[in-house]
C-alpha cells in the first residue's frame, strides 16, 4: 500500500482523463557501500523492480486523476537505489512525450536560491541580516522595522497581494491584462492597511521574497536574474537558470492550467514581473535531485549561517501548516521546498539521516488549488511513504481494513449536488466529511463557501489511490461555464467521506473556520 490518506498528511506536512505513457527512464547501476557527501559522485544500485512498480503505479494514478499531462521523478536513496523517470506528455498540442531532460518552472523553489544569495552576501559582509528593508527598498509599509531576516523567515508581515484584483487576474483568468515591473511594489506602497507588524506570525508571502530580489539588485549591482543564475552555477547546477523573460531553455515541458473544462497552455504566462525572486527559476529533474543535498548541507554558506537558516518557526501557508526556516521548508525530518506557479508544481527534499533525495515536478497547476488540488507533493509523499514509511508528520501504522468498493458515479454526483446545496440541512445530506463529528455543520459551511457559484456535478472518473484515498475527477457546470474539479475522499467507518483537509483548505481560503480544522 502506497499511502494512508496521502492528501490529509500533505496538509499536515505543509501541502476527460489523460492517458499516461511512461516514456523515459534513466537508471544508474552498480552497488556501493561508500559513504557519499553532497558533491560526491557515488554509483548506486538501481531501485528494486518492486519499488519501481509501486512508484510507477502511484504516479500513473495520481496524474491521471489530477488531469496532469506529465510528471518527472528523481529518487536517490542509499539502501534503496537510484531512479529517474519521465511520465506522460510535455506538450498536449503535439503529443511530445515528457523526457528527463525537459526544463520545468520550479516556482517557489526559487526562494531557496534567493535566500542563499542573501545569506552568502551576509557572509561576505555586503549586508547584515539585521538591516531594515528601508535601507535598500523605500516605500514598503513597516519597512523601517522589517529586517532582512524577517523577510527570509516569512515573518515580515508583508501583504502577499493574493487579495488584489489586478494581481489575482494574472493567475485565475484565461486572458489577463499585462503585469509590469514595479506593479507589485506600487501595490504594496498603496495599501498599508494590509500590512501586519513584523515578527508576530509566520505567514507565507511571495511579496517578501520579491522584495529580497530588489535588495540583491541594490547590494550586488546587477539584475536579480543574473544573481540567482550565478548561485545555481556556483552550486554546479548547469541546467538551472533564472530567465530574463518568459522564455524557457530547450527542451522545455509546457505548463497547463484549467480556466474552463479544457487545459490551457500557460507556459509564457509566468513573466518575471509577476513573481520575481519568489518564483521565476527553471530547472531539470536531475538538477533538482543534485541540488537537494547541497541546499540541506549549506553549500556556499558558513556553518554558522547554515545553523541560522535551520531555525524553523511554525505558521501557515494558504490556510495549511508551514514549518519555515530562512528560505527552507521542513517536512518532518525532510528538508527542502515546494513550488507552484501557473502550469507547474515541484517538491524537492532531502533526508539528512539517510542521505536520500526525492524530487518531483509536474506540468499542471490551476489556481485556486482547491479546484485541482493534486500536485507534485502528492506524488512526492507517495514515494516517501513507499521508501521511508512513517517519516512524514501524522504517519502511523494503519490497522487492516476491508477494501471499499468504488461508489457509483451517478449516485456520487447526486450526493455532491446535495452536499453543496445551501438550502438542504446537514442532517438530510447523505455525504459526510471525515471529521464532521467535531462540527456537525461542517458540510453546511463548505456549501456556503461555494454558494456564490451554484454548481451541477458530473463525475467523470474515480481513482482509488491506495485503499484509503479516493479522487473524484469531475466536470462542474456553473452559470459562467464548465470547470474541472478534483474532489478527494478518505475511507472512514467503512464508507467514503469528503476529505477534511480539502474541506478545511476551502474554508480557510474563504476566511472561514471550523473546530474540525484545528
Amino acid at each position: 500500500m502506497l499511502g494512508r490518506n496521502i492528501f490529509a498528511r500533505l496538509m499536515r506536512v505543509g501541502a476527460g482523463a489523460l492517458a499516461v505513457a511512461v516514456v523515459t527512464t534513466v537508471l544508474v547501476g552498480c552497488t556501493t557501500d561508500k559513504e557519499c557527501g553532497p558533491r560526491d559522485s557515488c554509483p548506486m544500485a538501481i531501485l528494486p523492480a518492486d519499488e519501481q512498480s509501486k512508484i510507477d503505479e502511484a504516479v500513473r494514478k495520481t496524474i491521471d486523476a489530477g488531469l496532469i499531462p506529465g510528471a518527472l521523478v528523481a529518487v536517490n536513496a542509499p539502501g534503496h537505489g537510484v531512479y529517474v523517470k519521465a511520465y506522460g506528455v510535455a506538450d498536449l498540442a503535439t503529443g511530445r512525450p515528457m523526457t528527463v531532460d525537459d526544463h520545468v518552472r520550479i516556482g517557489s523553489v526559487t526562494k531557496t536560491f534567493t535566500a542563499t544569495a542573501i545569506l552568502r552576501a551576509a557572509d561576505e559582509g555586503k549586508l547584515s541580516l539585521d538591516d531594515t528593508l528601508s535601507k535598500y527598498v523605500p516605500g514598503v509599509p513597516n519597512g523601517d522595522t522589517i529586517t532582512l531576516r524577517d523577510l527570509l523567515g516569512m515573518r515580515g508581515g508583508v501583504w502577499d497581494l493574493v487579495g488584489d484584483t489586478d494581481f489575482a487576474a494574472q493567475l485565475v483568468t484565461k486572458t489577463p491584462g499585462e503585469w509590469h515591473d514595479g506593479d507589485r511594489l506600487r501595490k504594496l506602497a498603496a495599501h498599508p492597511e494590509h500590512a501586519k507588524p513584523p515578527r508576530t506570525t509566520t505567514e507565507y508571502s511571495n511579496s517578501e521574497y520579491f522584495l529580497l530580489g530588489l535588495v540583491l539588485e541594490k547590494v550586488l549591482g546587477k539584475p536579480v536574474h543574473e544573481v540567482l543564475s550565478d548561485v545555481a552555477q556556483a552550486h554546479g547546477l548547469h541546467e538551472t537558470t533564472y530567465p530574463a523573460d518568459a522564455t524557457m531553455p530547450t527542451p522545455a515541458s509546457q505548463g497547463y492550467s484549467y480556466f474552463d473544462e479544457t487545459a490551457t497552455n500557460v507556459t509564457a504566462r509566468n513573466a518575471p514581473a509577476i513573481f520575481g525572486a519568489a518564483g521565476s527559476m527553471v530547472s531539470t529533474i536531475s538538477d533538482l535531485a543534485e541540488y537537494a543535498p547541497l541546499l540541506a548541507s549549506g553549500d556556499l554558506l558558513k556553518p554558522e549561517t547554515l545553523q541560522a537558516r535551520k531555525q524553523f518557526t511554525s505558521g501557515t501557508a494558504g490556510g495549511g501548516p508551514l514549518n519555515y526556516g530562512l528560505g527552507l521548508q521542513r517536512f518532518g525530518p525532510w528538508l527542502g521546498h515546494t513550488g507552484g506557479v501557473l502550469g507547474y508544481t515541484t517538491h524537492v527534499a532531502y533526508l539528512p539521516d539517510s542521505g536520500a533525495t526525492v524530487a518531483v515536478a509536474v506540468n499542471q497547476y490551476t489556481i485556486p488549488p482547491t479546484l485541482l488540488r493534486i500536485s507534485a507533493s502528492d506524488i512526492w509523499a507517495a514515494i516517501v511513504e513507499q521508501l521511508f514509511p512513517n517519516s512524514l508528520p501524522g504517519d502511523q501504522p494503519a490497522p487492516p481494513v476491508p477494501p471499499l468498493a468504488l461508489p457509483d458515479s451517478a449516485s456520487l454526483a447526486t450526493e455532491l449536488q446535495q452536499a453543496f446545496d445551501t438550502q438542504l440541512p446537514a442532517t438530510r445530506k447523505t455525504l459526510r466529511i471525515a471529521a464532521d463529528d467535531k462540527d456537525p455543520e461542517l458540510i453546511t459551511k463548505l456549501a456556503k463557501v461555494y454558494a456564490e457559484y451554484p454548481m451541477t456535478f458530473q463525475v467523470d472518473k474515480l481513482t482509488d489511490l491506495d485503499g484509503t484515498t479516493l479522487f473524484a475527477t469531475t466536470t462542474v457546470a456553473a452559470a459562467d461555464g464548465k470547470r474541472r474539479m478534483v474532489i478527494p475522499f478518505t475511507a472512514r467507518d467503512n464508507t467514503w467521506r469528503l476529505d477534511t483537509s480539502w474541506v478545511c483548505e476551502s474554508l480557510l481560503l474563504a476566511g472561514e473556520s471550523s473546530p474540525a480544522c484545528t
